[in-house]
């Protein structure tokens, strides 16, 4: 059981450090908008893919958050994903710091444009961007209905999108982790309400939307993508 718990919990991190340390090494050194938010989606993408099925592919508080909230996973098993990934950001961003600088990880630490948008303003749009995300979560992962193998795809699009819309005026975080990686780093803690209260109430209203609005609760019964909230092997992606 210990041992389940342990690879899924390294199955969180590793992917999380993933995205992160992509993120942020692109942002530090290519400098420009397009490779960072194809870099984001693409990574997210491919890290779904490879450990979906081990861990359920959060790398991402606020997806655990929603699937903490649909039942998916329980209280126990959010803690340690939540840990492992705040750790594998953490680590991330430190890989790109000693490879550079803290300041190549303080340019990638997702700030706010003072002059296009206030706090109240970025808190609401990383809320919007992250409940869409979610919402393709839940569409494409937690409901039968839809194709499995178009789930890596359709989440990797979906941050690339959120990604696009927001990197100008928040940063386009879509994930607390995100933020939390380059700013333990470099120490940039400025602008943490957008990208950690963001992120986590878009959490809360995907799961309402989908829960009391799209879902099918009859055929969820019968059958889940998901196998219940008991320890290990954990949420899984696979039928």
């Amino acid at each position: 059981m210990a041992d389940g718990w342990l690879r899924n919990a390294i199955a969180e991190g590793v992917g999380t450090l993933s995205v992160v340390f992509a993120t942020v090494a692109t942002m530090s050194f290519a400098g420009q908008v397009t490779p960072n938010i194809l870099a984001y989606g693409f990574v997210v993408m491919g890290m779904v893919a490879a450990l979906g099925h081990v861990s359920g592919g959060h790398f991402n508080p606020a997806i655990t958050l929603a699937m903490l909230l649909a039942k998916k996973i329980d209280a126990l098993g959010a803690s340690i994903y939540w840990a492992a990934q705040l750790a594998g950001a953490a680590l991330g961003a430190l890989l790109v710091a000693v490879a550079s600088d803290t300041d190549a990880v303080a340019v990638a630490t997702p700030a706010v444009n003072d002059e296009l948008i206030n706090v109240g303003g970025a808190i609401a749009l990383e809320a919007t961007a992250t409940m869409f995300l979610i919402l393709v979560v839940f569409g494409t992962v937690a409901d039968e209905r839809s194709p499995l193998s178009i789930y890596p795809f359709a989440i990797g699009g979906a941050v690339i999108a959120g990604s696009a819309a927001l990197l100008a005026v928040t940063g386009g975080a879509l994930n607390p982790a995100r933020g939390f990686g380059p700013a333990v780093v470099s120490g940039e803690w400025d602008d943490i309400a957008s990208w950690l209260a963001g992120p986590l109430i878009g959490a809360v209203v995907a799961w309402a939307l989908y829960h009391f609005v799209i879902a099918d609760h009859q055929r969820s019964s019968r059958r889940g993508r998901y196998p219940e909230p008991v320890p290990p092997p954990g949420p899984s992606l696979l039928p």
